[in-house]
């Protein structure tokens, strides 16, 4: 499996205007291991680019680069967590205020990941 990289795509930084939100998951390793794999946009439908750099992961939109979310992850015995989140809030960014619409949309993103075919 390719391991994606920063350099593999387009990237701007996360602004300095941004806010935690509490999200909280538990992955296997195994599921860690394919949201750390990333994705790399293939066609004008991929709406998102995801690496790790570790301890985070970096969601940013792929027509813009744009980070959106930061994911840090902890191990916690056997798994690993969801330790911290940053959202983007720079309104010329990213319009989205709402931290439950965040948080359940960042779910949605990584759980994609942890569902794929390897």
């Amino acid at each position: 499996m390719r391991i994606t990289q920063r350099n593999d795509w387009k990237t701007e930084p996360m602004p300095s205007t941004s806010t935690n939100i509490t999200v909280e998951k538990l992955y296997s390793q195994e599921e860690f291991d394919r949201i750390t794999a990333g994705v790399i946009p293939e066609q004008m439908e991929d709406k998102w680019f995801i690496f790790y750099e570790a301890p985070w992961v970096y969601l940013h939109r792929s027509w813009t680069g744009l980070c959106i979310f930061k994911v840090r992850f902890e191990v916690v015995g056997e798994n690993v967590k969801i330790a911290e989140v940053q959202v983007n809030r720079d309104p010329a960014q990213y319009s989205n205020t709402d931290d439950e619409r965040d948080a359940s949309l960042l779910r949605i993103l990584l759980d994609l990941r942890v569902e794929r075919d390897v």
